[in-house]
């Protein structure tokens, strides 16, 4: 490909998308979020990329580019949030105004009509008012002219020591009529080339008890209700943004099983990850630094999209335009 594919990137946080697309060989030229500390870890990555710290409401014009980018937030429709409403049944999912920020996706997809778009969202979104608000997007798009395919991804099957299941939605404008995007099929895991990574891949060589890295708190009640705990030899849980209910080092003994949402924890090695070690699991590079207090630092790093998935999602057109 003799010219570089330029990208811009909505919601960019901290960068993990953006910086899985630059290494697949596309150029971000422009990224935008109102996180202060995750804009510190995204301009570390990308020092010539203008990043605008604003809210997207109050961007009126965008650049040009060949792809446009939005993880664009969507906290209502987590399954962790879903659990809560359980216990408030008058918590309304349409009330969260983050649930609609995908309108202002649309309104820049209008205006800069890039060849194609990526989005990455949290897989309750699928299945909370019968995949109400996953349809609204997808028919937005189409209606936008871009031929739309998604699909549910786990990060661990692609070489991160991490389930993470997100889903990732693709468009490709109507006028490029001899490309159908297909997503890459897994990399890593039982019957393939690759096994999956551990956490003994990601993390054995960090230090034990760094200093001020680790959320020192107390196991509350809820954190307790289920098993936060896994050994070396396998795949972490999902790295959460709250840096209360970020999972637990594997040194040490096992949670026990008590009864019906409730573990104990066992021994005197137990500690939440350090946020170095939760970027590590996202499979983030060591200049990303978000900036804040330790609390800020954990938000930034949870909230990150793994590379991974900008490097293997952007292949198909990589390919297709170095035809």
């Amino acid at each position: 490909m003799g010219v570089k594919l330029t990208a811009i990137s909505l919601f960019s946080g901290c960068g993990g998308f953006d910086w899985g697309a630059h290494q697949a060989g596309v150029k971000i030229i422009w990224a935008n979020d109102i996180n202060p500390h995750a804009a510190n870890a995204y301009t570390n990555l990308f020092p010539d990329v203008e990043f605008v710290l604003n809210d997207i409401r109050n961007i009126n014009n965008f650049p040009e580019a060949d792809i446009l980018i939005g993880c664009y937030p969507c906290t209502g429709f987590s399954l962790a949030a879903r659990r809560r409403w359980r216990n408030n049944k008058e918590r309304n999912l349409l009330a969260n105004e983050d649930n609609f920020l995908y309108k202002e996706f649309l309104r820049a997809l209008k205006q800069i009509r890039p060849k194609y778009l990526f989005v990455e969202n949290v897989r309750g979104m699928a299945s909370a008012k019968s995949g109400w608000f996953l349809k609204q997007q997808i028919c937005g798009f189409k209606e936008h002219g871009y031929k739309v395919v998604y699909k549910l991804l786990d990060a661990c099957d692609y070489g991160i020591a991490q389930s993470r299941k997100r889903i990732f939605i693709v468009g490709v404008r109507e006028d490029i009529d001899l490309f159908n995007y297909t997503f890459k099929p897994p990399t890593h895991g039982h019957f393939r080339e690759s096994q999956y990574t551990v956490l003994k891949d990601a993390i054995w060589n960090m230090e034990r008890w760094p200093q001020g890295e680790y959320f020192d708190y107390e196991f509350h009640g809820h954190y307790l209700t289920r098993n936060r705990k896994r050994s070396w030899d396998e795949i972490s849980y999902t790295i959460v943004a709250n840096a209360h209910h970020v999972p637990l080092h594997p040194m040490g003994k096992p949670m026990r099983y008590i009864r019906k949402d409730t573990w104990a924890v066992v021994g005197d090695e137990n500690r939440r990850l350090s946020w170095k070690e939760c970027a590590a699991l996202q499979g983030l590079p060591s200049e990303c630094i978000p900036s804040g207090t330790l609390m800020d630092k954990y938000q930034a790093i949870g909230n990150a999209v793994p590379p991974i998935f900008g490097k293997i999602l952007m292949q198909p057109i990589i390919e297709f335009e170095s035809q």
